[in-house]
C-alpha cells in the first residue's frame, strides 16, 4: 500500500513539521504581540470609561444631595410660615375661608409637580440615541 510506504510517510511528516513551526513562528512573531497590544488598548478604554462613568455617578449624587437639601430647607420654611399664619388667624378669630386657601395650596402643588423646576429639569441629563449611553 502506498500510503504507508516509508519513504513518502518520512516527507510528509517533514513538510508537515517545518510549515506548521514557519507558521507558528509568523504568528507569535507579528501577530501574537498586535492581538495583545489591541487587548492591552481595549482594557484602557474599558478603565477610563469606567472612572469616568463613576465621576459622573458622583457628581450627579451630589447634585441630588444638594437638591433634596433644599427642598427639604424650603419646605421646612414654607411649613413654618402656614403655621404661623394659620397660627395667628386661628387667634384673631377672623372669618377664614380654609377651602380657598387649600384649594390655593393644591393648585401650587399640581402645578410644582406639573412643571417641575429649573434644578430639577437640570439634573436629568439626556443623551442622543447616537451615543447609545445606557444608564
Amino acid at each position: 500500500m502506498p500510503q504507508l510506504d516509508r519513504i513518502i510517510v518520512f516527507s510528509q511528516i517533514f513538510w508537515l513539521v517545518l510549515i506548521f513551526s514557519i507558521f507558528y513562528a509568523i504568528l507569535t512573531h507579528y501577530f501574537l504581540p498586535k492581538f495583545f497590544k489591541f487587548l492591552k488598548i481595549r482594557k484602557q478604554v474599558i478603565d477610563l470609561n469606567t472612572k469616568e462613568i463613576l465621576k459622573e455617578t458622583e457628581n450627579t449624587l451630589n447634585k441630588q444631595d444638594l437638591l433634596i437639601k433644599i427642598l427639604v430647607k424650603n419646605l421646612e420654611v414654607t411649613s413654618n410660615l402656614l403655621a404661623s399664619y394659620f397660627g395667628q388667624l386661628i387667634k384673631n378669630k377672623k372669618g377664614v375661608d380654609t377651602l380657598m386657601i387649600d384649594q390655593k395650596i393644591g393648585l401650587v402643588i399640581l402645578n410644582t409637580v406639573k412643571f417641575c423646576d429649573f434644578k430639577l429639569l437640570n439634573s436629568i441629563f439626556i443623551y442622543p440615541k447616537s451615543l447609545k449611553v445606557k444608564d
